[in-house]
């Protein structure tokens, strides 16, 4: 008689989402393309890895026994993704060398491998330390956080995300040398020294997605990796290895003036002048005249797009100019419906930051571009 399991696809799918951001087309390991589900105690343990980032979570089922079979992963995640909502039912083949995925009208045959061959996957030690952290604010922080983070492979660092922990709180820091962003929420973290951690950003992208909102998020670490845990999720990624920026020493301290923008206007004029820039023109002026903020884009052979919004604030004129790109991106992730830019003057960086924020301290720090004459 074939072994069978019932499962609801819901769970399944939902659990699926997440493990399928460690399944690379291309590895060396064919096995690394499958996801490993072991069978018991009434429940189906599922992993799956690419040598960088690593899955297990843990799925209620009907069924009684035991099994270890490597799936393969893609088509088995797509399969389920389209089937009908309900019950599913899993079922070997006597042989051992297929597996059947069931629904009612649906039928779905998937050769399997052994799972005896899937590699080990990372485990924190037991005298690693553990920090509670609140999902909501982690998550808001990740994806404030992250804005800044270099594209440039080159720079192991700055393309990743640190994760800055002390006693009384988190920070989630990014930059790429040209701006820096950093966010800070209050967490009680019970570490006796701090701790900067540099995770990649193909880790810190998938973590928003993966984990409920529902359930405080464990971290824990080692030389080598991150772990990240709730209940029937586990999740790690390898650490980058290398010295990251003192950033610390970027962030300006007295900055009394500011300006208010209305940030949905902000957007819009941004992306009609913009529509002149290429990739070696991207750089935005913006005039302050109070109080009208006139935004100008000027191209070197196909002229000039120009736009104008109020704001309110500093009434001494000013003159700014910051890539194009560097300020659209951060408009299109900041929340609220306005934007505050706090500046001492026209020279020195300035902080760009979203007064909606209540629970978390967000600022966005960028280097004005100085032009050599005015418009």
């Amino acid at each position: 008689m074939n072994f069978q399991i019932q499962v609801s696809r819901e769970r399944l799918e939902k659990i699926l989402n997440a493990l399928k951001h460690a399944l690379e087309k291309r590895v060396t390991l064919p096995i690394l393309q499958h996801i490993v589900v072991e069978i018991s105690n009434q429940e189906m343990t599922m992993r799956s890895t690419d040598m960088e980032l690593a899955f297990e979570a843990v799925v209620p089922i009907e069924g009684s026994g035991s099994k270890l079979a490597a799936i393969p992963g893609r088509k088995f995640v797509e399969t389920v993704r389209i089937y009908p909502e309900g019950i599913l039912t899993l079922e070997w083949s006597e042989d051992g060398n297929r597996i059947w995925l069931r629904a009612k009208g649906f039928n779905s045959e998937h050769n399997i491998q052994p799972g005896e061959g899937f590699p080990e996957l990372p485990k924190p030690d037991e005298s690693a330390p553990i920090v509670r952290v609140p999902i909501g604010l982690f998550k808001k922080a990740i994806q404030l956080g992250s804005i800044a983070i270099s594209r440039d492979a080159t720079k192991p660092a700055l393309s990743g995300v640190l994760l800055h922990l002390t006693a009384k709180f988190i920070r989630v820091v990014s930059t790429d040398g040209f701006r820096l962003a950093v966010v800070e929420f209050p967490c009680e973290t019970k570490l006796e020294a701090e701790v900067r951690l540099i995770v990649p950003k193909r880790a810190m992208d998938v973590i928003p997605n993966s984990f409920d909102d529902d359930n405080q998020l464990e971290l824990s670490w080692d030389d080598r990796s991150l772990f990240l845990s709730q209940p029937n999720l586990k999740f790690s990624t390898r650490r980058v290895t290398a010295n990251y920026p003192s950033y610390e020493k970027v962030l300006p301290s007295e900055l009394p003036r500011r300006v208010i923008i209305d940030k949905e206007d902000f957007v819009k004029t941004l992306k009609v002048v913009g529509l002149k820039k290429d990739d070696y023109n991207k750089n935005v002026r913006l005039f302050f005249e109070f109080p009208t903020l006139r935004v100008l884009f000027q191209h070197p052979d196909e002229g000039i797009n120009q736009g104008s919004l109020n704001f309110s604030g500093e009434d001494q004129p000013l003159e700014l100019a910051f890539n194009i790109d560097y300020l659209t991106e951060l408009l299109d992730k900041l929340p609220g419906n306005e934007v505050i830019y706090q500046f001492k003057d026209d020279v020195g960086q300035g902080i760009f930051m979203s007064p909606s924020l209540e629970d978390m301290s967000f600022r966005y720090i960028l280097m004005p571009v100085k032009f050599a004459s005015s418009n």
